[in-house]
């Protein structure tokens, strides 16, 4: 069991961590962590079967703005443990992961409020020139708060047994999840700051307030914005549009 649970313990922080957009993106995935995590436990097709029923639960499910309605990734390696630990039906692995998932926005918004840290620090070893150190920087201090904040507690859930991670789940004060919660509403202001920081120029910023006014008073939904958007895009592009207003100006 000690290799088993050292095993999803290293799932579970590299599904969270993305070191590598190529190899761990698809980590990110319930039906194929769930099978990682099913042959770490000896169970690929028991894993996979809850890590298929976790992932049709949150097909639509996505992260608007930094906001996190619940953490897949850590639902998808939990979930599926917990399913094989209980030896429960793969259906039920949705019950198990839910939870989890909710425990997943309190370790997804300290891992992103210390990782601002980290990226100040490479920020400074950059500005000095130290590339190797920067590199360091952005990947390390990440994983290894990563594996602090999800890869223990996957390793003693499958060392212990699901029961210590009942309690645990049991033992968080409400007042902590609420606030943590209002955190998670606040976010989407932030992303959306953020998006029109780097949309801010002269020549982009019409369109984004033309989006808006077509959504808001003319009651067009998104697919016709967007389909508005890439035929006025079509059009600028060959007729070189806003290059012939930059000449211009």
């Amino acid at each position: 069991m000690l290799i088993s649970a050292i095993l999803v313990c290293l799932i579970a922080t590299m599904a969270n961590w993305w070191p590598s957009q190529l190899i761990t993106r698809s980590w990110f995935y319930p039906v194929w962590t769930g099978l990682l995590v099913g042959l770490a436990l000896g169970q690929p097709m028991l894993g996979m079967k809850a890590g298929a029923y976790i992932n049709l639960a949150y097909l639509g499910w996505i992260t608007a703005g930094g906001t996190m309605p619940g953490n897949l990734p850590v639902a998808a390696v939990f979930g599926p443990a917990m399913t094989i630990l209980s030896k429960a039906d793969p259906s039920l692995g949705v019950s198990f992961a839910v939870p989890f998932s909710l425990f997943g926005i309190l370790t997804f918004q300290i891992t992103m409020s210390l990782n601002s840290i980290w990226v100040h620090k490479a920020e400074d070893y950059l500005e000095k020139g130290n590339i190797r150190a920067m590199r360091l920087m952005n990947f390390v201090p990440s994983g290894i708060l990563n594996f602090i904040v999800v890869g223990i507690p996957a390793f003693v859930m499958v060392y212990f047994g699901s029961g210590v991670m009942r309690q645990f789940l049991a033992s968080i004060p409400t007042s902590l999840v609420s606030a943590m919660q209002v955190v998670g509403a606040i976010m989407p202001a932030l992303g959306i700051a953020m998006l029109l920081n780097f949309m801010g120029q002269k020549k982009i910023m019409p369109f984004y307030f033309l989006g808006f006014l077509l959504s808001v008073y003319m009651k067009m939904d998104i697919v016709g914005v967007t389909a508005l958007a890439v035929v006025l895009g079509v059009v600028f592009y060959t007729t070189n549009f806003l290059e012939k207003a930059d000449e211009n100006n």
